[in-house]
Formats: structure tokens, C-alpha cells, sequence
């Protein structure tokens, strides 16, 4: 993630937020919608800043973290020296079970929407009844034109760090690995994997989603 944005790895807690708009407002909504219960798995955890604000709430809850970034999960085990820290991509090993499990900005990497569904239905099979997965990223409209507006306010966030010119050669760059798929697709393969999904906050382009694995037998 800090390569693919352009960041020093020993920096990118601190620049994370000219690129994202409303970072700390996000990951704090995530945090709190992640509950109380453990173990907490955090998919993509990075340097471990939502798992973080996730312990804050719940001290005590054990925390599994996987990333492919195995200098990302140092950060993290510096952060979280008391967590279990998994190297590897979590679209290719199997997901550990637990009460909660959360992402942020990591899953947008996700080529379509068949691999996301996929994730997401392993996700609700690793999750316990009646657990919450929730998914910070950014989701745009699916109507064209309010999707056009949101970018544009994102481009506009990231102007008062960069110029013109150096955001739209960003935004370039990151069009080959990012697929941003619109946050009503979002909530259609959640359910269709199973879940109960509400969004919990919203902005711009951005938002928080957490999604209720039933406590019924049903199946998806």
C-alpha cells in the first residue's frame, strides 16, 4: 500500500491523510462498528492503525493481522507486539475464525466483482454467528455523475498537497491495480454472500460498511 501510493514506509501513517479525506473520521467509525468481541481479524492491516483504534474499544480482544507487505507487517508488530501477524495474501490462504474482522483500504485491490464475492463469502464462513465484518474503502456512487463529483472532491482534498499535474499522474498510476466498485454493488454481493450490510458512515467517495452475519442457519 505505501509503495503503491508513493509513500515512505516510515512515513505513511502521517502522509496517509493527504491522500484520504476524513481518514481518522473513517477508521474511527470502522473501529467502533467492529464491536467488543474477539478475535478481531483484520484483512490488509498494514501498520496496524485500524486494529489500533479497534483495541481501544476492547482492550483485551485478541487480534490476527494478514498482509502480503511483509514491511507493512513489521510496522504493524511494532505497533502491536501483542498481536498475531500473518504473512500472506488473504485471497489465497484460508481465514482464520473470528468475531469481527475489518478492512480498510485494502480491498479495492480486488480485480472483480466474482473475487470479491468469493472473499466475502469466506469471510462469512470464517466469521462467527452473529459477527460483524466491516470494510472501510471507497465505494463511489453508481450513479455517473455524483461518482464524477465525489473524484472530484477527492482530487480537491489531494490539491492542497500536490499540484495538478502530480495528482492526476497519481490517480493514473493507481488506475491499474485500484477497482472502486460503486457502494450499492458493495451491499448486493455482501448480501448475496450472506450478510446483513448497513452503511454506518459516508463521505464523498468513502465509506464504512458493516455487515451482520445472521445468527440463523440459513445459508447464502
Amino acid at each position: 500500500m505505501a509503495a503503491h501510493l508513493g509513500i515512505e514506509l516510515k512515513r505513511y501513517d502521517r502522509r496517509i491523510r493527504q491522500f484520504i479525506p476524513k481518514y481518522d473520521e473513517m477508521l474511527a467509525a470502522a473501529a467502533a462498528a467492529s464491536g467488543r468481541l474477539g478475535p478481531l481479524l483484520d484483512l490488509g492491516i498494514g501498520t496496524g492503525a485500524l486494529a489500533a483504534r479497534c483495541l481501544q474499544h476492547a482492550p483485551r480482544r485478541d487480534v490476527i493481522g494478514m498482509d502480503a507487505d511483509a514491511a507493512m507487517l513489521e510496522q504493524a508488530r511494532q505497533r502491536l507486539p501483542a498481536s498475531r501477524l500473518v504473512h500472506g495474501d488473504f485471497m489465497r490462504i484460508p481465514l482464520p475464525t473470528a468475531a469481527a474482522m475489518v478492512s480498510a483500504l485494502a480491498l479495492h485491490h480486488i480485480a472483480s466483482p466474482r473475487r470479491k464475492l468469493a472473499l466475502y463469502r469466506a469471510c462469512r464462513t470464517a466469521l462467527r454467528a452473529g459477527g460483524v465484518f466491516v470494510n472501510a474503502d471507497c465505494c463511489p456512487a453508481e450513479e455517473p455523475g455524483l461518482a464524477a463529483e465525489q473524484f472530484a472532491a477527492w482530487h480537491a482534498h489531494m490539491r492542497q498537497s500536490f499540484s495538478a499535474r502530480e495528482v492526476s499522474r497519481m490517480f493514473a498510476a493507481w488506475a491499474a491495480e485500484d477497482h472502486y466498485l460503486p457502494l450499492a454493488t458493495e451491499l448486493r454481493l455482501l448480501r448475496r454472500a450472506g450478510f446483513a450490510p448497513e452503511v454506518v458512515w459516508r463521505a464523498g467517495a468513502f465509506a464504512v460498511i458493516a455487515a451482520r452475519r445472521p445468527t440463523g442457519a440459513c445459508r447464502p
